[in-house]
């Protein structure tokens, strides 16, 4: 006979799929708000403005993008984008070069030695994410890495949905 994973209170979890489904999109949208939250903080930190820093988390994830890639990616203008990347280079964060495959575009990457303002604008951030996992096993930290995998996917697939007419 199975029994119900514990609830965080130690305790079987006895709520539906329904409540769970809404605890998931309440427990979303609180993410949401932190992760923007978080973002704004670490931004100020790095003496940038949010756009900024979003476009140099971007590349640090993705490696190197087109600006076009770019614009599509954080829904901006290629207008705004050249803005963004004439800010990132000036601070040597990024670096603009001819696109290996396409000479008519430009390739964008991290400038070398970039990757220190990731720490420095977050001090404390792995030490705190260490330990919320610590609780976690290898298993159990697979499934989270696979649903934030698919969340990825899945966000991705509704930014680029087109509108409904209005």
């Amino acid at each position: 006979m199975e029994t119900a994973p514990a609830s965080p209170s130690g305790g079987p979890d006895t709520r539906s799929r329904d409540d769970l489904y809404d605890a998931l999109q309440d427990g979303g949208q609180r993410l949401a708000v932190g992760l923007v939250r978080l973002l704004h903080r670490m931004a100020t930190v790095s003496g940038m403005n949010p756009t900024d820093f979003q476009c140099y988390t971007l590349l640090r994830v993705s490696g190197t993008l087109t600006p076009g890639e770019i614009a599509d990616s954080l829904c901006l203008s290629t207008g705004s984008v050249t803005g963004v990347l004439d800010r990132l280079e000036e601070r040597g964060l990024v670096e603009r070069t001819r696109h290996p495959e396409d000479r008519r575009k430009v390739a964008v990457q991290l400038a070398e030695g970039a990757e220190r303002l990731a720490a420095a604008s977050s001090p404390g951030m792995r030490d705190a994410m260490t330990r919320l996992h610590e609780d976690y096993s290898e298993d159990e930290l697979a499934v989270i890495v696979d649903w934030l995998d698919r969340l990825d996917a899945t966000l991705d697939g509704v930014v680029r949905a087109p509108r409904p007419p209005a």
